[in-house]
């Protein structure tokens, strides 16, 4: 509970009129028993430097069993709509121009809005720029990413920014998605003195890409 609640706090916000049914916790999570493939992240030459990611341990691009519900207000699981979104640190002065998300695809219309967010105080704050997509991998089938491009925007090094994953309520009303985790969001805990086991905490797993002067 107190790790749902944490978060909560860090990793999602919500319409401001949509309340999760039956969750006083946390966002609703999603999970299914289908193990994917193992494959790497792979760059080129060609393609933009890395500004942000969290994809990827060795070779694993994220884990395609869990993640946080991405829903458009006629979504088919019968819940409030909800948007999600992970925060990054910039490490330096850049300029972002395409945001990699792993969200899968359960049911409705296939396309989705993925956005580069300011911070507000450690809230998810204004929006800077975005794009969306109509090609969504199925949900659980590991490990292909929504690669969204965006204009060119200036981000700052040290400052905090968001990259979001929300339903399109206009032209995707009833997306039903899954906005999967990243496998190096892992904490070791130990309950009841028990043992120290390791949990992944569904953060988000998602990649911001650009130039840097």
């Amino acid at each position: 509970m107190i790790l749902k609640r944490a978060l909560s706090a860090a990793f999602v916000f919500t319409l401001a009129t949509g309340v999760l049914l039956a969750q006083d916790s946390g966002p609703t999570v999603a999970h299914t028993t289908h193990h994917g493939p193992i494959k790497k992240a792979q760059e080129t030459p060609s393609q933009p430097k890395t500004i942000f990611t969290n994809l990827g341990l060795g070779s694993v691009l994220y884990n395609d069993t869990t993640g946080y519900y991405v829903l458009g207000p006629n979504n088919s699981v019968g819940l409030s709509e909800q948007w999600i979104a992970v925060p990054f640190i910039a490490p330096a002065n850049a300029h972002i121009g395409l945001l990699q998300v792993a969200v899968g695809y359960i049911s409705g219309t296939s396309r989705i809005n993925v956005g580069l967010y300011s911070d507000a105080g450690g809230i998810v704050g204004t929006l800077l720029a975005s794009g969306h997509s109509t090609n969504i991998p199925v949900f659980g089938s590991c490990c292909q990413l929504v690669n969204v491009s965006i204009p060119s925007t200036p981000v700052a090094g040290g400052a905090q920014y968001w990259i979001a994953a929300t339903p399109d309520d206009t032209d995707g009303p009833d997306f039903t998605g899954v906005f999967q985790a990243s496998n190096t969001a892992v904490i070791g805990y130990n309950e009841a003195e028990a043992g120290w086991a390791a949990l992944n905490t569904n953060t988000p797993a998602a990649a911001a890409k650009g130039t840097i002067p």
